[in-house]
């Protein structure tokens, strides 16, 4: 990603940096978007310059993750995302470092393609035929299996103008890099909160009372085993789910 090279971190360091790095990327298009006040983006980061005494760029990332984690817990607090990311990590100098490079950034890229770069940066798949999903109804309801972070959710919201996250769909996520990538697709489409995603054991799907096998979904979708997807159509999602129209693609 312009502007974060989290190859320089430690091993110990990258997870937390991969994570800050997505949120700094996260924050600084929404504000871009006049969406939240310019702070990152401010010139100069004039306001924080001003006021900031002792403070450090590390305590500005830190501060900014809180406020905005009081919306969406997923993915600025780091204890809802994994109790390995930890803002001590994060070296002032880095932090320093990432914050002067964000006037670099595109800030306005289109939403498909800043999706996909969050995705690469977190790790997560982006190999997606997207335009084999079907259209969902405005009534229907929709469940995303582990392993794509929310990208289809995007592309459907994207594309459907009836469409939110927070009344259609439920997100599934397997790893904190998927929750954190939900979290970021939350903030870039305008979501009130991050209640529709929720962490998923691999096999916990497998139990038939999880919760979200109590629910009826209209369409579940994921990744088609051939790339990597963790579920069959016939022998686990289509009993699992009887009454949903399974689509892996």
């Amino acid at each position: 990603m312009p502007g974060f090279d989290v190859s320089r971190l430690s091993e110990e360091q990258r997870p937390t940096g991969t994570w800050a790095a997505a949120l700094l990327h996260a924050l600084a298009r929404d504000e871009a978007a006049g969406r939240r006040p310019q702070r990152l983006t401010e010139p100069n980061l004039a306001t924080w310059s001003r006021f900031r005494g002792r403070l450090t760029a590390g305590d500005l990332v830190a501060l900014l993750f809180e406020d905005a984690a009081v919306l969406h817990r997923v993915p600025f607090d780091p204890a809802q995302v994994g109790d390995h990311l930890r803002l001590d990590r994060l070296s002032d100098g880095v932090a320093s470092d990432w914050l002067r490079a964000i006037p670099s950034i595109d800030l306005k890229a289109a939403g498909a393609d800043y999706v996909g770069e969050q995705a690469r940066l977190l790790g997560v798949s982006t190999r997606l035929a997207r335009s084999d999903l079907h259209v969902v109804k405005a009534h229907q309801k929709v469940l995303e299996l582990p392993g794509t972070g929310g990208q289809l959710a995007h592309h459907l919201v994207s594309s459907q103008r009836d469409l939110t996250l927070q009344d259609n769909f439920a997100i599934a996520c397997g790893s904190w890099q998927e929750l954190a990538l939900a979290g970021v697709i939350a903030l870039e489409l305008g979501a009130p909160h991050p209640d529709f995603i929720t962490r998923v054991a691999p096999d916990d799907l497998r139990d038939a009372s999880h919760a979200l096998r109590q629910r009826t979904f209209d369409f579940v979708i994921g990744v088609h085993p051939d790339k990597g997807g963790l579920y069959r159509v016939r022998d686990q999602l289509a009993i699992w789910f009887p009454t949903a129209k399974i689509l892996l693609v």
